[in-house]
Formats: structure tokens, C-alpha cells, sequence
């Protein structure tokens, strides 16, 4: 008696594990402004490479990427997604670099945020203290990977500064909340269970940083 021997659940198998990997590809660039509401891509949304944005011939979207730093304004045509800069096709597109510190981020979904209190308290100095990141903009865009109900924001380097943010969506905009940090000025950012350590450079512009620039996943 011969058998027949079918391939295909594994096939279909392979084909699963491909798809999901490419489902969790790493975020490479960030929707830094955008001109037009859309439901494809929004502000502050992560961008990852081989996405396509079709964009109207007067839509204008600004996307920085995480790891090169470069910044493209792009007016019109077809965009595809790379890992350190964009291909546009029909379209106008001006590159420029900005100060930024990139590294893993977590995609997540963009929403709205409320400010909360600030106040201070006298510590001891903490020295040796590693910073897992550099930001050039005094007031942070913390971008959280799952909701929580306030952050917390604490000066590690001197007398601790502490603020306290309500947060009611994953995007926290400190300009937005009328909060900026020091210059030179080592922090930590706390959200539930979640913590980082990050640096505010001393070359920070407090008035022109690019969103980019401002990024802090957490």
C-alpha cells in the first residue's frame, strides 16, 4: 500500500512563523508632524521599514529616524519605509539631521494627556549614576508602551525635582504640561512597574527641539 504524504500544514506553518515575525519588525523612524488627519498614520506613531504612505499631492508628513537621526519633510507621492532613511516616489523630499539619541523603542498608539503636580524635597546628592538615554530638548515626549494613571519624573543628580504627570492616553507631552527640566540635569522617569534614566544634554534647545529629538519610550 503507498501512502501520500501532504506538505502543506507545514507550509502553512512556515508561513505563520514568517508572518509573525515580520508582524513584530522592529519600529525604525517616528511621525514627527503631519499636515492632513488620517487613519493610516498619525502623529507620534512608529513607522516600521516597508510601510508605504501614499500622501496627496499638498500633504506634508515629517519623519524622523530613530537610529540615523535623519529628519525628511516630504511633500506628496508614495513613501516607503527603510531601515535609515525613506524612498519617495512622485513626491519632493528634504532630508536634514537633528540631535537625538536612538535605541529600542516598543510601537504603540498615540493619544492625548493631562497635566498633574509638581513638587520637591531635599535628598542626598547620587553619583555614579548611568543614564540610558540623551535627550536634546528640555521638556521630554515620554511614549508609553501600556496605559498608566500618572508618571513621575525625578531629578538623580542634585535635590530631587519631582513631578507628577496624570497620564490619560501613551503619549505625555512635557511642553505640553508647561514642565521643562534642566540642561545637564540627570532623571528618571518612572510609569507603573516601568523605569528609565535619562540625561538632558546641555546642548538642549529649549524652544526649537524636534519631537525626535524629545523622545523618551518608556
Amino acid at each position: 500500500m503507498r501512502f501520500k504524504v501532504t506538505r502543506l500544514p507545514l507550509v502553512l506553518g512556515i508561513a505563520g512563523i514568517l508572518a509573525a515575525g515580520a508582524a513584530q519588525a522592529e519600529p525604525s523612524a517616528l511621525v514627527e508632524d503631519i499636515t492632513s488627519d488620517r487613519d493610516d498614520v498619525q502623529l507620534m506613531d512608529y513607522l516600521e521599514p516597508g510601510q508605504t504612505i501614499k500622501l496627496a499631492a499638498d500633504e506634508t508628513i515629517v519623519i524622523g529616524y530613530l537610529t540615523t537621526c535623519v529628519q525628511e519633510t516630504i511633500t506628496g507621492g508614495t513613501v516607503t519605509i527603510g531601515q535609515d532613511e525613506s524612498t519617495v516616489a512622485g513626491g519632493k523630499k528634504e532630508s536634514a539631521w537633528v540631535d537625538c539619541d536612538g535605541g529600542p523603542v516598543v510601537a504603540q498608539v498615540g493619544a492625548e494627556q493631562e497635566a498633574g503636580a509638581a513638587g520637591t524635597r531635599n535628598t542626598t546628592i547620587k553619583t555614579d549614576i548611568k543614564s540610558e538615554r540623551m535627550l536634546f530638548g528640555v521638556s521630554p515626549i515620554i511614549k508609553l508602551s501600556s496605559p498608566v494613571s500618572e508618571i513621575e519624573v525625578t531629578r538623580l543628580d542634585t535635590s530631587e525635582v519631582i513631578h507628577r504627570i496624570s497620564a490619560n492616553g501613551l503619549i505625555v507631552d512635557l511642553a505640553e504640561a508647561k514642565i521643562a527640566l534642566t540642561p545637564g540635569g540627570i532623571y528618571q522617569a518612572k510609569a507603573g512597574d516601568r523605569q528609565t534614566v535619562f540625561t538632558i544634554s546641555r546642548l538642549s534647545d529649549e524652544q526649537n527641539a524636534s519631537r525626535l529629538a524629545r523622545l523618551l519610550p518608556l
